[in-house]
């Protein structure tokens, strides 16, 4: 497990904006998921893997600039921090279920404010093994090939990097547009589901998760790990969406696949920012916690590795 640094980052100066971690990571992103986008248009040969390959761009882009900064020594505490597992057993709570309990708030908001017709109790009963097994090999799937090649970079080095120099609340807020834009190229692939569904709704839904796992992350010591499943269980989460009648339907078509991937954007988009709104309320803008949030050292002589002391806001 990583072991967080405590000294003080030095005030005088701020950390560099992390712009080369972002070109980085866009651009070995980009390369796999153009390309991918391009085969899924019959416009280049359809390549199986690429999609997943870009998934590991930040992964990419923290480690490189990670060993520029501080060797093999910051590389080994900043892949550490996916094994960071010891923490409170509350961020377990939040990290599994959080996600979990923010879907069910969206499908209550579905049927009791917007009138879709609930799933009756047989369906639920014999709906609920096959949707919990769904739930957790999906989450596996998440866990591996998305989240850990997204977080150990979003997380792991951008988000600290970011709070050296702002607020945590402003850091979650560029780091949500920018991790949204990251996505960008997967909007073009009809292949996937965000070829259905608007960058900007996306954009609103992307930046209040950003600020939640900004919670997360400070309030677990820049725990990698406890990030990875917060996002792999989100990103599941929609299957249980198919309990309620609606969107348990057999075959549709294109064009109402596109409407249902916008409702549900919608919704959750509306119930993130009503939690975010919480988070900012409860711990504050300055550190999104009940602890000083991760920075990275601000200076060559110090490991670029987070510490938990927070220099001047602004």
């Amino acid at each position: 497990m990583a072991t967080t640094a405590t000294t003080s980052a030095p005030s005088t100066t701020a950390r560099a904006f992390p712009l080369m971690f972002f070109v980085i990571a866009f651009a070995f992103t980009w390369l796999f998921w153009g390309l991918a986008a391009l085969g899924a248009r019959d416009v280049a040969p359809a390549l199986p893997g690429l999609t997943v390959i870009g998934t590991f761009g930040p992964l990419v882009a923290a480690v490189i600039l990670t060993a520029q900064e501080s060797g093999g020594v910051g590389v080994r505490s900043l892949l550490g921090r996916i094994l960071q597992w010891r923490v409170a057993p509350i961020w377990y709570a939040v990290a599994l279920l959080g996600p979990l309990m923010l879907t069910l708030v969206a499908m209550v908001v579905e049927v009791v404010l917007l009138g879709s017709q609930p799933p009756s109790l047989g369906v639920l009963i014999g709906e609920l093994p096959s949707t919990l097994l769904t739930l957790v090999v999906n989450g596996v799937y998440f866990l591996i090939f998305v989240t850990l090649g997204e977080e150990v970079g979003w997380r792991g080095y951008a988000l600290p990097a970011l709070q050296a120099r702002y607020s945590a609340l402003l850091a979650s807020l560029i780091l949500g547009v920018v991790w949204a834009s990251w996505h960008l190229p997967v909007f073009f692939n009809p292949d996937t589901s965000y070829s259905d569904l608007s960058f900007f709704l996306f954009l609103a839904f992307l930046v209040p998760v950003t600020v939640l796992m900004s919670w997360l992350f400070n309030s677990t010591g820049g725990s990698v790990l406890m990030v990875m499943l917060f996002h792999a269980v989100l990103n599941t989460s929609d299957e249980l969406w198919k309990v309620l009648p609606r969107y348990s339907e057999g075959e549709i078509s294109a064009a109402e696949a596109a409407v249902a991937t916008t409702h549900y954007y919608l919704i959750m988009t509306i119930v993130l920012w009503a939690a975010a709104v919480v988070v900012v309320l409860v711990y504050g803008p300055r550190d999104l916690s009940g602890h000083p949030r991760q920075v990275l050292a601000t200076t060559s002589s110090e490991s670029a590795e987070p510490t938990t002391n927070s220099p001047r806001v602004r």
